[in-house]
């Protein structure tokens, strides 16, 4: 009735779609929701720029006792989960620099973006400013306006030639 090839090809079919089916159901239930991760690290990133700028505000200024909100500020960070990594700073990524790894600690940039990033920035050369982001395929305005205040400004090159000046 069925010949050979028919039988391992119905065998194929039906050991993919069980393999897929696993693997399908084994990622939902290791998956993070992408939208959840990213508000969460919006707010951190909120979070840690506001405790910062009236904290520094009140050193330039010489007044204030810093010591208590650098105290309150490590109570805070202590009560939640301990980062993995440092946390993200407002200026601290150097787009012309920043490794893969770097570039996915920014919302909204996961590793396949981040590797598309560095693979422009290798094949066309530096950014010079954010907006060379753009030139990225799966970075547009809305994915640079989340990430611009993680950024840092770019930077002149001094080539030390009277000329260039």
């Amino acid at each position: 009735m069925w010949g050979r090839e028919m039988r391992a090809g119905l065998a194929f079919v039906l050991v993919s779609l069980l393999a897929g089916g696993t693997f399908r159901e084994w990622k939902r239930s290791h998956e993070t929701r992408f939208a959840d991760l990213i508000a969460a690290l919006e707010t951190r990133g909120r979070a840690a720029a506001t405790a910062r700028i009236p904290a520094d505000s009140s050193d330039q200024q010489g007044g204030g006792d810093s010591g208590a909100s650098r105290t309150s500020r490590e109570q805070e960070n202590s009560r939640g989960k301990a980062p993995a990594t440092a946390p993200l700073r407002p200026a601290g990524i150097d787009l012309d620099r920043a490794s893969v790894s770097e570039l996915e600690r920014l919302p909204g940039i996961g590793p396949v973006l981040a590797a598309r990033i560095v693979a422009d920035r290798d094949a066309r050369g530096p950014f010079g400013s954010p907006d060379g982001l753009l030139r990225v395929s799966g970075v547009g305005p809305r994915t640079l306006a989340r990430i611009r205040t993680f950024l840092a400004p770019p930077v002149a090159v001094d080539s030390g030639s009277p000329i260039a000046k």
